[in-house]
């Protein structure tokens, strides 16, 4: 059976979760912090999660993930068959963690463990947010999945990086990202109705609630 290694915490994590789940994949979950342990390093080369470890070889980065999966079941496609439409997906894959998750990133420690808000990343990352938020809204098409009309992993990691990001958002700015992209609040809500979405998702709610600075 898969082994899917990480904390559900993270986003990524939860990225590569949901696409186990909706592949109707049996997998075991093992909590893991990201280290930089040699044992971990051995297992992921930059310590992130999560990682797959498959009949005792291990597998990092979501993307790669995604290509893995896709090709042991590919009776339960989450790319589609055309291959410009699968790559137009793994467009809006690299548009929602390049230029939504990255720069919220430059504030989780405010966010996630209380520190000080970096002034430079306080003026920086709003400005980026709404850059990556205009670049998704030209290959989003909300049809009403983000690639089109049928759910794919674009719409996995769009859910999670975009929720990652928009909480940072609120918390730092109070700004409602889903706000500032027509059609993006109803297309979250969407997801969320999706009962492999909202299972996942409502252990990531627990763990960040029981988790973040009050």
């Amino acid at each position: 059976m898969i082994k899917l290694h990480g904390v559900t915490l993270s986003n990524y994590h939860n990225t590569a979760k949901l696409a186990l789940v909706e592949k109707d994949i049996p997998f075991e979950e093992i909590n893991q912090m990201p280290s930089q342990e040699p044992d971990v390093l051995a297992s992921s080369p930059m310590g992130k999660v999560p990682w797959l470890e498959i009949n005792g070889e291990c597998l990092s980065e979501t993307n790669v993930i995604f290509d893995y999966l896709e090709e042991i079941k590919p009776e339960s496609p989450l790319y589609p068959a055309d291959p410009f439409a699968r790559a137009k997906v793994k467009e809006i894959v690299r548009v929602v963690e390049n230029y939504i998750d990255l720069p919220a990133r430059r504030h989780i420690g405010a966010v996630y463990f209380g520190g000080p808000v970096d002034d430079v990343a306080f003026k920086e990352v709003r400005p980026a947010l709404e850059k990556g938020l205009s670049a998704l809204s030209r290959v989003a098409c909300f049809a009403p999945y983000i690639a089109g009309d049928a759910f794919t992993y674009a719409d996995i990691a769009a859910y999670f990086q975009i929720r990652f990001a928009n909480l940072h958002a609120t918390k730092i700015y109070n700004w409602d990202i889903s706000e500032s992209m027509p059609g993006l609040r109803d297309y979250l809500a969407m997801l969320c109705e999706r009962p492999a979405v909202a299972a996942v998702d409502s252990v990531m709610q627990e763990a960040l609630e029981n988790f973040l600075p009050k």
